[in-house]
């Protein structure tokens, strides 16, 4: 007797021909974008406001819906930009009929916030182009970049964080390289594995022991989530898991110090921490 698969629903078909689930990491960015704001201006709400209304005439190329808030557009952004994976699945092959919607959502990011979505596209098909150009450790590596663009794109293009070009990209190639591993998807498990572990060994330079505890915090259920969804994770996220825990008690560790940075580059990482909304009672 053959065994009858569920068809899924629509708004569960939705969700996985627009990846939806992808969406933890990217809503992540757009709190952080949030986060960092105020740092624009004392007033800045992060949700009002355009953070381009300094740049003349350069903020319409940026922001051309202008009377928007920044943190907002962002948001919608994160939803509008899925368009992306049902129209690769169409160039590849993988489905027949050109996905209207998609291209309609793609329409749409790129009137959101033109400059960021290009750069976001741009890293998503380097993502892709490894399997056209060649697997090997340096192209690779590229390939991370792309994901840098597409997923921390908001945080230089809208919170304009730029000094967080160096430490995402560690961590765009650990994060990318646990995840080949677990694809068996790498060229060379040594180099990937190096790459990994350059990441937690850059974040003490760069991060102070509050911001690497909200990694901790966010991560590890974030990862244990992943675990859930895709089980043949399991074995990766542990030692994602791991590298968390001992990152966490070297952080405890060098409180006085973090970020390591600045203590032989004075100033390289200005203060960043926004004051609190509400400050705390004790």
């Amino acid at each position: 007797m053959e065994e009858q698969t569920e068809e899924p629903g629509l708004v569960m078909k939705f969700f996985q021909d627009y990846r939806m689930k992808m969406l933890i990491p990217e809503l992540l960015v757009v709190f952080a974008v949030w986060y960092f704001l105020p740092l624009l201006d004392s007033s800045f709400s992060p949700i009002a406001g355009n953070v381009y209304q300094d740049f003349g005439v350069l903020q319409y190329f940026f922001q051309p819906l202008f009377f928007l808030p920044s943190g907002l557009v962002v948001l919608a952004s994160a939803f509008t930009l899925h368009g992306i994976y049902p129209l690769d699945n169409y160039h590849e092959g993988k489905i027949d009929k050109l996905p209207k919607t998609a291209v309609i959502l793609i329409g749409l990011s790129f009137v959101l916030l033109p400059i960021l979505v290009a750069f976001q596209m741009l890293g998503y098909y380097m993502t892709e182009m490894t399997e056209f150009v060649s697997r090997n450790p340096l192209w690779e590596r590229v390939e991370s970049v792309g994901d840098l663009l597409f997923y921390a794109g908001p945080m230089f293009f809208v919170g304009l964080q730029w000094w967080l070009l160096i430490p995402v990209f560690f961590l765009s190639q650990g994060i990318d390289g646990i995840h080949k591993i677990a694809h068996h998807e790498t060229s060379s498990e040594k180099i990937t594995w190096l790459f990994y572990f350059l990441w937690p060994l850059s974040m003490p330079f760069f991060f102070d022991s509050v911001e690497i505890m909200a990694m901790v915090a966010l991560s590890i259920p974030a990862f244990a989530f992943y675990s859930y969804v895709r089980p043949y994770y399991t074995y990766v996220t542990s030692i994602h898991t791991i590298t968390f825990a001992s990152l966490l008690l070297i952080a405890v560790v060098l409180v006085p110090l973090l970020p390591l940075m600045n203590i032989w580059f004075p100033g390289f990482i200005l203060p960043h921490i926004p004051p609190r909304v509400i400050p705390w009672p004790f």
